[in-house]
């Protein structure tokens, strides 16, 4: 099985319409991936797979959509420190710094009709079936056990199909920034 320094899981398209043109299709026992290189990355996309139908990865990051809490907005970013109701995750701490340096010219798209912020906290989990917190910055009922970190685009409780693309958009572009912060710095860990 291919080795890759970063593989991003994600079932949105819009990861993909941020990559770089130059990409490979690799095929796998659990899939296809598209392998991109940035910089001196090596980066595999890969749609969410059963465990251990993945592509061997140095470090693994989810790419998704989930809902924000106020003052969070629509279209915003969403990067966990932490899930309540799933102590097993926590991000590398490594690229939590990464994400939280990333600058907003370094990748709000231009099309968004306001300035999309970043926020860095704790998640709620919704599968345990909670739905607020003062402290939460959202809730999601996406995976986050055994990724490096998850970047997740804000939606509201009733999203409409242009919110949630904008939302995809939203944390697509914020990972694209991530990986090529990361790329520049080296040696990677």
């Amino acid at each position: 099985m291919r080795a890759v320094d970063v593989a991003v899981v994600s079932a949105a398209p819009a990861l993909l319409a941020v990559l770089p043109a130059e990409r490979e299709t690799v095929h796998h026992p659990g899939g296809t991936a598209v392998v991109v290189r940035i910089g001196p990355l090596l980066v595999a996309i890969e749609p969410p797979a059963p465990p251990g139908g993945v592509l061997h990865a140095r470090h693994r990051l989810f790419a998704g959509v989930a809902r924000g809490f106020p003052p969070v907005r629509p279209g915003d970013v969403l990067v966990p420190s932490g899930v309540i109701g799933r102590p097993a995750y926590r991000p590398d701490a490594r690229l939590f710094a990464l994400a939280r340096g990333t600058q907003p010219d370094d990748w709000i798209p231009d099309h968004f009709a306001h300035s999309p912020a970043v926020h860095l906290g704790p998640m709620l989990d919704r599968i345990e079936g909670r739905t607020t917190s003062s402290k939460a910055i959202g809730a999601t009922d996406e995976p986050a056990d055994g990724y490096s970190l998850v970047v997740l685009g804000a939606l509201d409780a009733g999203a409409d199909p242009v919110l949630r693309a904008d939302a995809a958009g939203a944390a697509a572009a914020f990972t694209l920034a991530l990986l090529s912060r990361l790329a520049a710095e080296q040696p990677l860990n």
